[in-house]
C-alpha cells in the first residue's frame, strides 16, 4: 500500500548553479488521519493511523529514503527508473538522519520552474513510501489512540505539495 504524508522543507539555499538545496523533514512518528477510502476502508470514516518511532527510525527504513527523487505532487504510482523522467524535480541525499521525531536528510531540487513555484509558496514535503498497515486499536505513549499501526516503511519519494497531512508545522523556512 502506497502511503503519503507531509514534512517541512526548512533553510534553503540556491546554488551557484541555481538549484535549491535544503535540509528538510521527511517524514515523522506519530498519529496521522487518513480517510478510510485512503485505506482500503470505504466503511470508516476518518482513521488515526500510528506510525511509532520504531518503524520510521528503523535503519532499514531510514536508508530506503537515501537517493529518492523528489516529485511536484505525488504521482498516482510513485517514481520508478520507468516513471523518473516524468516526475523527478531534484533527489534527495544520501545520508538520512533522526532529528526527534522527524527524519532528516538533504533535498536539492534541480528543476527551475519547480523552484519558481515553492519560492512562490508551495512549499511542504510530503513522503511517498510503502508500509505494512495492521489494524489494531491502540495509543501512542502520549495517550492518542489510534486504530491502525504502520510497520515496515519503505521510501520512493518526496512530494512537494500545497498541503500535507503533517499540518502547519510542516512549511517551507521559518
Amino acid at each position: 500500500m502506497l502511503f503519503l504524508d507531509a514534512a517541512p522543507i526548512d533553510d534553503w539555499r540556491i546554488s551557484r548553479d541555481g538549484y535549491l538545496v535544503a535540509d528538510v523533514r521527511i517524514a515523522r512518528a506519530g498519529i496521522y488521519q487518513y480517510a478510510g477510502r485512503e485505506l482500503g476502508r470505504a466503511d470508516l470514516g476518518m482513521v488515526n493511523v500510528y506510525r511509532p518511532p520504531a518503524a520510521v527510525f528503523d535503519a532499514r527504513a531510514m536508508r530506503s529514503f537515501a537517493l529518492r527523487p523528489v516529485t511536484m505532487d505525488h504521482p498516482a504510482t510513485g517514481v520508478s527508473a520507468a516513471t523518473w523522467r516524468q516526475h523527478a524535480i531534484g533527489t534527495l541525499g544520501e545520508e538520512i538522519r533522526r532529528d526527534g521525531i522527524f527524519l532528516r536528510g538533504t533535498a536539492i531540487i534541480h528543476d527551475g520552474a519547480a523552484i519558481e513555484t515553492i519560492r512562490a509558496g508551495k512549499r511542504e514535503l510530503s513522503a511517498g513510501y510503502v508500509s505494512s498497515l495492521t489494524w489494531q486499536d491502540t495509543a501512542t505513549p502520549e495517550g492518542e489512540r489510534a486504530q491502525a499501526v504502520m510497520g515496515g516503511i519503505t521510501g520512493n519519494h518526496v512530494a512537494v505539495v500545497e498541503r500535507g497531512r503533517a499540518g502547519a508545522q510542516c512549511r517551507i523556512g521559518q
